[in-house]
């Protein structure tokens, strides 16, 4: 019986990623294209997403900035096809909201006003457990350092 050779993964993924490297590069210079045709304002919104069965898919931030580009869209296809002989005959537009960007969350140190410090370390004059109250007037000092 015929042994099977293995292949690895990023054998694979190798393989794999130059194909997706050249799509990509070719559909952002698509981007740089249109976004020289189309006017000014209506560039800065508006992203090239793909080309698929001669169609120039773009996306929008919103429903008023589709409505622009559905305007502009006729124009823009008749200058893709005679300036660049790109093989376009209509333009989809998507809809996609701007998310804003993710930022991590500022943590804070929870500050202990002098008053709960005095709460501490009264609470920790009447313990007996020694462990106890010297956490306890470690955290009553905390509030005299701010």
């Amino acid at each position: 019986m015929p042994r099977k050779t293995a292949t690895t993964c990023s054998r694979i993924l190798e393989a794999a990623a130059l194909p997706l490297l050249e799509r990509a590069e070719k559909l952002l210079r698509l981007e740089q294209t249109v976004l020289q045709l189309l006017p000014e304002d209506l560039s800065l919104h508006c992203k090239v997403l793909n080309l698929r069965n001669k169609a120039l898919i773009v996306s929008a931030p919103s429903s008023a900035w589709a409505a622009r580009l559905r305007f502009a869209a006729p124009e823009l296809v008749r200058q893709l096809r005679s300036r660049y002989s790109l093989d376009v005959e209509t333009l989809q537009i998507r809809i996609r909201p701007q998310t804003p960007e993710n930022r991590p969350a500022r943590h804070t140190q929870p500050k202990l006003s002098m008053e709960s410090g005095n709460l501490l370390a009264q609470t920790a004059q009447n313990i007996e457990h020694r462990g106890l109250q010297e956490a306890l007037f470690r955290l009553a000092a905390k509030a005299r350092d701010f």
